[in-house]
C-alpha cells in the first residue's frame, strides 16, 4: 500500500521521497529535479501506470490535452520557472530545441509538469500546470527532439487546487 509522497528538500538539489511499503520493507526512491525547467505532459495520458512520451518532436500528436491541440512548436520541456514545478502555476517556454532541454542520460526518475491548456503567442509559448507527477524515464532520450523522451506514470505528486498522493 502506498505511502503518502513527501518533498524533501536539501540544500544542494532538490528531490521527492516516495515511500512505499512493501510487507515488512519500507522502499524510499528520490527523483532529483531533472534541470532547470521541466518536462511537460498532456492531461488526457497522465494517469498513474501510463507511458507517456514527455519530450520530442511529435509531442503536440502525443500528448492530448483536454482543451484541445498543444502547437505543434512545442516540444515538451518548459524552462521557466527554473525552480520546481508548481500545482497550480504557469510556466513558459521558447519552441522547438530552443528551450534548452537538459543533456542525457535523465534520472530514472523525474518530476513532470501535466497540463490541460498550451498556447503559443509570438515566439513565447504557456501553459498551466494541473498537477505534477513522478515518471519513471525510459532509456533513449536526448536533448535533440529527434530522440524522444519516454517514460510511465507512477504517482502524482500534486493536483491544483489540492491534492496529492500515489494512484490516483
Amino acid at each position: 500500500m502506498p505511502l503518502p509522497l513527501q518533498r524533501y528538500m536539501g540544500p544542494a538539489r532538490r528531490g521527492l521521497i516516495l515511500g512505499m511499503l512493501v510487507g515488512a520493507l519500507a522502499l524510499t526512491f528520490v527523483a532529483p529535479a531533472a534541470a532547470d525547467g521541466s518536462f511537460v505532459i498532456g492531461d488526457q495520458n497522465a494517469a498513474v501506470g501510463t507511458s507517456v512520451t514527455f519530450w520530442g518532436a511529435q509531442w503536440w500528436k502525443l500528448n492530448p490535452l483536454s482543451t484541445g491541440l498543444a502547437p505543434a512548436a512545442f516540444k515538451g520541456f518548459a524552462n521557466t520557472p527554473s525552480g520546481p514545478p508548481a500545482c497550480g502555476s504557469t510556466w513558459s517556454t521558447d519552441p522547438g530545441n530552443s528551450s534548452e532541454p537538459p543533456a542525457a542520460p535523465l534520472p530514472e526518475f523525474i518530476e513532470v509538469i501535466v497540463s490541460s491548456e498550451i498556447t503559443k503567442s509570438g515566439q513565447t509559448i504557456s501553459g498551466d500546470t494541473h498537477e505534477v507527477v513522478l515518471v519513471l524515464t525510459e532509456p533513449g532520450y536526448a536533448a535533440d527532439p529527434g530522440h524522444a523522451g519516454t517514460g510511465t506514470v507512477v504517482a502524482v505528486v500534486c493536483r491544483a487546487g489540492g491534492g496529492a498522493g500515489g494512484p490516483g
